[in-house]
């Protein structure tokens, strides 16, 4: 598992788990966020607890679980220079049941920052989040 896999797999585990303490530990900032819907520029941590926050209770009042599935193993790496890598990931949405909506993509540029692998960008292609408020 490469670096960028690891912080990866933290981030939608966090996100999961709804603790959104770690989904900080894996931005960089300044980063941003672009969805179909907007752009989020973070400058904070406490931009990041708020964008996710809002992405949470948005999905709660849409019907949509924050738990992300994911194969790790499909996870496509590329090297774009020594401290920055490009991560592609297909993801699954989940109804508050459990129960499969659908799969999206999601692409992030992960950049080393003093030994630590962060996400400075993440787009996604998510058709059922219709905000990111």
């Amino acid at each position: 598992m490469t670096n960028s896999t690891k912080i990866m797999v933290k981030y939608y585990d966090a996100l999961s788990k709804a603790d959104l303490q770690t989904v900080c530990e894996c931005f960089d900032i300044p980063s941003k966020l672009i969805s179909l819907y907007g752009v989020v520029d973070i400058t904070s941590k406490a931009d990041i607890l708020k964008t996710y926050s809002d992405i949470i209770e948005t999905w709660k009042t849409q019907g949509i679980s924050n738990k992300i599935g994911y194969d790790e193993k499909s996870f496509e790496v590329s090297n774009i220079q020594e401290n920055i890598d490009m991560v592609n990931t297909k993801l699954t949405n989940f109804d508050l049941d459990g129960n499969f909506l659908q799969e999206w993509n999601c692409t992030y540029i992960i950049r080393k920052e003093h030994d630590q692998w962060l996400i400075s960008l993440a787009t996604t292609n998510n058709k059922t989040s219709k905000s990111m408020k």
